[in-house]
């Protein structure tokens, strides 16, 4: 029996169905106060915004944060339909109506790593449903974006790249590789993409391992990479009909920087943004005030 979801205090641990999709998440803060989504990516759960989780309830929003198909105690089908940029923002947004959340108003969207592509689909096809989106250290899913970003010269392969995009292509590659082995896959990415010493604490890691573990947990997680390909023919056209929704795009000074803001800008009209000296990759772990002021600003 799988063991039960950290707890965080005033965000139980929920779930509902979505078309047949058991979704997990975590909903707290004040039930009338602005609608704040967050939104995790690879090697997260909605655990990785419990810092965040408890700012911004303190300062009087309705939060929620669910785990995505795939992840956490969410369901992980094996296939890879659904796991599409296109698909998750359906199902997360399917989720919004059932629970009721935000009571019909625009939500401001936090969306970390992966799931920032899926948010940006959402706001480019339904901008009176986001009332801005934070886009946090993540490629904008773009093919010539991508080329860059995983191109094989010295620089880019030389120095390891972006290589578990392409890790998860491989069949039956992962599963061997890093079953049995899972501590060691994730502990490899906290070491070398945070650059805050104690942000991701060992109870997280454990956290995150609980289900990051299997052929199952291994292959939920890499979904979202299976189905890139899918998520860039979606995205492509965002480069003739940009977004509208304010977005403000945030790069740790060690994780993509600069790039975060010149990326998004490529498929939005009203982009903000910054780089977060000395932060890493995980900006909701590492700068949590600072993610909370942003949601700030987008709703003053």
């Amino acid at each position: 029996m799988t063991t039960p979801a950290a707890q965080i205090p005033g965000f139980p641990s929920q779930t509902a169905t979505v078309d047949g999709v058991r979704l997990h998440y975590r909903l707290g803060g004040n039930p009338s106060g602005a609608p704040v989504l967050l939104w995790h990516g690879f090697l997260g759960t909605s655990y990785t915004w419990r810092k965040v989780m408890a700012l911004l309830a303190e300062a009087g929003y309705a939060v929620l944060a669910p785990d995505m198909r795939g992840y956490g105690d969410s369901d992980k089908p094996a296939e890879t339909e659904g796991y599409d940029g296109q698909a998750l923002a359906e199902e997360f947004r399917t989720l919004v109506k059932q629970l009721g959340f935000g009571a019909g108003r625009p939500l401001i969207v936090a969306a970390h790593d992966m799931g920032a592509p899926p948010a940006l689909l959402w706001a480019a096809a339904y901008p009176d449903e986001i009332a801005g989106l934070l886009y946090l250290d993540e490629p904008v899913m773009l093919a010539e974006v991508l080329t860059k970003l995983i191109a094989y010269t010295p620089q880019i392969a030389g120095s390891g790249g972006l290589w578990w995009w392409t890790l998860a292509l491989a069949p039956g590659i992962p599963e061997r590789l890093i079953v049995g082995n899972e501590r060691a896959f994730l502990s490899w990415f906290y070491e070398h993409s945070s650059a805050t010493p104690g942000a991701i604490e060992p109870r997280a890691v454990d956290e995150y391992l609980r289900t990051f573990s299997g052929a199952r947990g291994v292959l939920g997680a890499l979904g979202v990479y299976r189905a890139s390909f899918v998520t860039q023919q979606q995205t492509a056209p965002l480069s003739r009909q940009k977004v509208q929704v304010p977005v403000v795009a945030l790069g740790g000074e060690k994780g993509l920087g600069g790039q975060v803001r010149e990326m998004v800008e490529r498929v939005a009209t009203q982009v903000t943004g910054e780089v977060l000296p000395g932060c890493g990759h995980f900006i909701p772990e590492e700068r949590p005030e600072e993610v909370v002021r942003y949601v700030q600003n987008l709703t003053t």
